[in-house]
């Protein structure tokens, strides 16, 4: 079993147990947890590089996700692909008709990986939704001046704090890859 990271003291025994589940453990797991649980894996998280969130060139990577937010805006889905040597992604869930699809490029900034909502692709995968400004319409409240940075909590699993304008916010992701 596995604790809740306010719980416990043992990183690398919370560590040995959350990779040990099958995806689908971690899965539950992930979408189980409160706001304080995900900021202590943030605080804990450990570096990540770019290569372990993207495949292989051309290669749509879905990976799930669930936020701090009220239930019913909680999950989504990001969608990460390398192309051009460069690395996009855009937001799915069931809003997305509302507050677009909020593209995104990734970049690695030391130990982290930064999903920034401030800079987006010239172009997008065939199947993708066409390129929205985030400064735009509802967008704006949701994706504007955003950089997303990203932290390990174990390999296919990573959480993630909001910044905006450069500033922290209390708001925390949680994403499992697919």
């Amino acid at each position: 079993m596995v604790p809740l990271p306010t719980l416990t003291d043992d990183l690398p025994a919370f560590r040995a147990a959350l990779a040990a589940l099958s995806p689908d453990e971690q899965a539950n797991f992930m979408h189980g947890l409160a706001k304080r649980e995900q900021k202590k894996l943030w605080e804990c998280g450990e570096p990540l590089t770019l290569a372990e969130l993207v495949g292989a060139e051309g290669a749509i990577v879905r990976h799930e996700g669930q936020n701090d937010l009220l239930p019913g805006f909680d999950r989504f889905e990001k969608h990460l692909v390398a192309r051009d040597g460069a690395v996009q992604g855009i937001n799915v869930q069931k809003f997305s008709w509302l507050v677009g699809p909020g593209h995104f490029t990734v970049r690695e900034e030391g130990e982290e990986v930064w999903f920034d909502y401030t800079v987006v692709a010239g172009s997008v995968p065939e199947g993708w939704p066409a390129l929205v400004p985030n400064e735009q319409g509802l967008s704006r409240l949701v994706y504007g001046h955003m950089i997303d940075r990203v932290r390990r909590v174990v390999p296919g699993m990573v959480v993630g704090k909001v910044f905006r304008r450069g500033l922290p916010e209390e708001h925390y992701f949680m994403l499992l890859r697919r």
